[in-house]
């Protein structure tokens, strides 16, 4: 199902105003959100990243849209189980330098089976990706369409049999993957690449450092190589849609997960009120 805004569809054909700058230009942000029971229960995190990053870019917000009015939008159409997709792009006009800076929108729904996170009990193989590196900019934490990286990122990962691949910042630092942000237990402490090292700002990596804390882990923002994640006790990967995905495997080693299901059960928790 999809719900696409038409307020400024006047000049142009729908499709072309659907894509032009998105398709063309990449001049889009997006936000990958879970609904359970009819409820958005982090609704109120994608919207502030979203319109964070709406700024940054220099849209021209509307003054209605608020968290309010996207949950309003999405719970409209969408199944009681989701997953939900909000897409925002630049009016269409203008080179590289655009003519409208308005915004315009699409909402896509699909209906999930399950009514809250679920355990991956046989865990992800995941592999380190060699083909590309991802740029460490001021752009670098936004969700945006300019995906190239990552699809290369996942046929890599395709074709050599992994579940998932770990991609590199351009200093060769761990980053995250393919579309989730990477957490690792080193000793008692969890760790997670700093914002700094060019990973995007998860809304679940922001609330799992939270409720990490609040179970009495340590918790640490901090660079590392490939072999440092190597040498890590437990490895998980995190994003608003799937919640936790612990890792079983990356090229041999072999990783223990009992602090990881810890904290997918209180994340399932949390969920719940």
């Amino acid at each position: 199902m999809f719900n696409l805004n038409s307020e400024l569809f006047k000049e142009l054909p729908r499709e072309c105003a659907m894509v032009q700058r998105g398709l063309y230009y990449g001049d889009s942000l997006f936000e990958s959100l879970r609904v359970f029971n009819g409820r958005i229960p982090l609704m109120e995190q994608h919207w502030g990243r979203l319109s964070s990053g709406l700024v940054l870019m220099g849209y021209d917000v509307p003054a209605h849209w608020s968290s309010a009015y996207f949950a309003g939008e999405i719970l409209r159409m969408s199944p009681l189980q989701a997953r939900a997709r909000l897409t925002v792009w630049r009016s269409p006009g203008g080179l590289y330098a655009p003519d409208d800076d308005r915004p315009q929108f699409l909402i896509e729904t699909k209906a999930l089976a399950s009514e809250e996170y679920e355990w991956l009990s046989e865990g992800l193989k995941v592999g380190l990706c060699e083909t590309v590196r991802l740029p460490v900019d001021q752009l670098s934490g936004l969700k945006t369409l300019n995906a190239a990286r990552y699809v290369a990122a996942a046929r890599e990962a395709r074709s050599r049999g992994w579940d998932d691949a770990v991609l590199l910042n351009a200093g060769d630092r761990i980053c995250e993957a393919t579309g989730s942000n990477v957490f690792w237990f080193d000793d008692q402490s969890l760790c997670t690449p700093p914002l700094a090292d060019g990973c995007v700002t998860g809304v679940m990596r922001e609330l799992l450092l939270t409720l990490t804390k609040a179970a009495g882990y340590a918790v640490k923002e901090k660079s590392a190589t490939f072999a440092d994640l190597l040498s890590a006790r437990e490895v998980f990967l995190t994003n608003a849609v799937r919640g936790i995905r612990r890792v079983r495997e990356i090229e041999g080693v072999v990783f223990e997960s009992e602090k990881t299901k810890i904290l997918h059960e209180l994340l399932v928790a949390s969920m719940r009120t």
